[in-house]
């Protein structure tokens, strides 16, 4: 067994740990507390079977209500796949906890509307998927979900406890090398808790995938969906097609797309049309999307998205515009938009310089909900030193604000150490 520093990427095979250990004081408005913060991943690098182990966390000190040790921000993570010569498995579980009013840049942006309150979120959830026939002109996949939200000292109603079942049909059919039809269906049910709306949603169709060119690909699906809402108040039941139709265009330097997508949830029918363009230039990478959207309200309302990444010589710039709608778990649709802006450079061969900013605003269109916005700063010194070890530094600035209540702020200057370690058996 060796023992080396972690790099970014190692593709060798074997079993792999990476350790990380760090040790930090933060002073955040008025509070003063230590944290330190363990993370190990255990990965192997052979193809069967592979499998993963991750945990994260941190043992938090004086931190303020706190006596004594408290953990901080648990993460645990586990991977399982098997591949054989046309299938494969996958299976995966992973918790976390953190604070209610926690994002988290892994998360699928849109899926959850912004929240201010005090307590502690608890998610837990685990998946199966297994797919056949990869290289036969029949073949297909069957994906199964379960997941749970628990929410502790929160203060707002409509934060829910929920639990989420989900399963999903996928079989394809190859009828010639330029043309593969599909069949679907799929049904997930969520069911909450209290006065909250338990949800079952059902989805059956047919999808055509078609190679009109060597660098133009059209799809059609065509299907029904089936909304029931039912728990606290009357039973309701929405049914009516759904479609999407889309066109893509391989290009030189990127890609042109255009899509047309109807579906119906709790909310009611929405519709989608936009299109899309990914280029890659010599002085970065650009994406840019531009759509307009109809819910059951009949109101049309822009989208738009955008992102820029750029390489610098000694560092790196990028920033993103994305929107999305949503529903929380009162059943309120609400759009989420997503404004940030990265900048990393490096000031010497051993230090770096990290700064980044991030607007996330989250507006209902209607109800009772509450419209929320939240801008973050941070701004974070790197340097290494002797023996793997760097030293870091930086500031945290936050301005909060909900409608019908005063701003909130809040200001962290945290200083520490970092240590990471890979072995390889």
């Amino acid at each position: 067994m060796g023992a080396q520093q972690a790099p970014a990427q190692d593709a060798a095979g074997g079993l792999v740990a990476d350790l990380r250990f760090s040790q930090r004081l933060t002073w955040e408005d008025d509070d003063f507390y230590a944290t330190t913060g363990i993370g190990l991943a255990l990965t192997s690098r052979t193809r069967n079977p592979s499998f993963g182990l991750f945990l994260d966390g941190g043992l938090e000190l004086g931190a303020e209500g706190e006596s004594g040790v408290t953990l901080a921000d648990p993460v645990l993570r586990l991977t399982f796949g098997h591949e054989a010569a046309s299938s494969a498995i996958d299976l995966s579980l992973r918790y976390r906890e953190s604070d209610v009013d926690t994002l988290f840049e892994e998360d699928v942006f849109g899926q959850d509307v912004l929240v201010f309150d005090e307590g502690t979120r608890k998610d837990l959830s685990t998946s199966l998927g297994f797919v056949f026939g990869r290289d036969a002109p029949f073949g297909g996949s069957l994906d199964l979900g379960y997941s749970t939200r628990r929410y502790s000292g929160t203060s707002d109603p409509s934060l829910l406890d929920e639990d989420r079942t989900s399963a999903a049909l996928a079989l394809r059919f190859d009828i010639d090398p330029r043309i593969r039809a599909s069949l679907r269906a799929s049904v997930a049910e969520t069911d909450r808790d209290g006065a909250g709306r338990d949800i079952r949603n059902e989805s059956l169709g047919a999808g055509l995938d078609l190679s009109v060119t060597q660098t133009l690909t059209a799809g059609l699906f065509l299907g029904r969906t089936r909304v029931v809402e039912s728990g606290a108040g009357p039973r309701s039941v929405e049914d009516g097609l759904a479609y999407r139709l889309s066109l893509t265009e391989q290009r030189p330097n990127g890609t042109l797309s255009g899509s047309l997508v109807s579906d119906i949830d709790e909310v009611g029918r929405r519709t989608t049309a936009r299109i899309d363009r990914d280029l890659e230039l010599r002085a970065g990478r650009l994406r840019a999307g531009v759509g307009v959207s109809e819910g059951s309200d009949g109101d049309l309302r822009p989208l738009i998205s955008l992102g820029w990444a750029q390489d610098l010589p000694r560092g790196s710039f990028g920033i993103t515009l994305d929107q999305a709608f949503t529903t929380d778990s009162d059943g309120e649709e609400a759009l989420n938009s997503q404004i940030a802006l990265s900048w990393r450079q490096e000031l010497t061969p051993l230090s770096s310089l990290q700064t980044g900013i991030r607007l996330r605003d989250t507006d209902f269109l209607g109800g009772a909900g509450v419209d929320t916005r939240k801008i973050t700063l941070d701004l974070v010194y790197r340097h290494a030193l002797a023996g793997d070890w760097d030293m870091l530094g930086g500031y945290t600035h936050t301005l909060s604000r909900q409608e019908g209540a005063s701003d909130s702020r809040s200001d962290e200057v945290f200083i520490g150490v970092e240590k990471r370690v890979r072995w390889r058996f």
